[in-house]
């Protein structure tokens, strides 16, 4: 049933394209209600359809001719074929007039600079440092890890028992500080000698 349904439709839709095809445009123009004048240049325009150019531009492209000097200055920079690798993506080398250039390698293409006389070749962030910002609290059995990012504070929880060395060492300069700051001494050095 369904599909005579639609047998029916698609030919009621087929005849009706036909029939729309066949039908001249009888639609009145604003230039056929006023009578032109015989020698007037509207009477020849008026008679004759207006022909449409769908398919060709409306604006030809203009050629754009460079010269070899803009077409080199133009030219993405690349990395030598001599340069040494100082670091992730980052590359150095030297030009003939010795000028040392830096050139990393980003999703966007690379990127080429001059490097001035003080700077200094990026380094890896050591733990040490990377633990620098971090507050931690001790859970008893677990440290609460508390670190500000541009995104707001991140937070998070390890047992002392799965800590890395690195967590570990920063764990213990702090209480160290903080034990030095209140006064207070080791939690070993304040309990008194056991005596039997």
């Amino acid at each position: 049933m369904k599909t005579i349904a639609l047998l029916a439709i698609g030919a009621a839709l087929a005849l009706a394209s036909d029939q729309d095809n066949k039908k001249p445009e009888s639609k009145p123009s604003s230039t056929a209600a006023m009578p032109a004048k015989p020698g007037h240049p509207a009477a020849a325009v008026a008679s004759q359809p207006a022909k449409r150019k769908l398919h060709q531009p409306a604006v030809a492209p203009a050629e754009i001719k460079l010269t070899p000097a803009q077409q080199a200055a133009a030219a993405l920079p690349q990395v030598p074929p001599g340069a040494k690798e100082v670091g992730p993506n980052l590359f150095s080398s030297t030009d003939a007039q010795g000028k040392r250039w830096m050139y990393r390698k980003t999703p966007f293409g690379v990127s080429k600079w001059e490097e001035k006389p003080g700077e200094q070749e990026p380094r890896a962030e050591s733990p040490a440092s990377a633990q620098a910002g971090t507050i931690m609290t001790d859970l008893g059995d677990s440290v609460q890890f508390q670190r500000p990012t541009p995104f707001g504070p991140q937070k998070w929880t390890r047992k002392k028992s799965e800590m890395s060395e690195d967590e570990k060492s920063a764990f213990a300069t702090q209480e160290h500080a903080r034990q030095s700051v209140l006064g207070a001494k080791p939690a070993d050095a304040a309990k008194p000698p056991e005596q039997h």
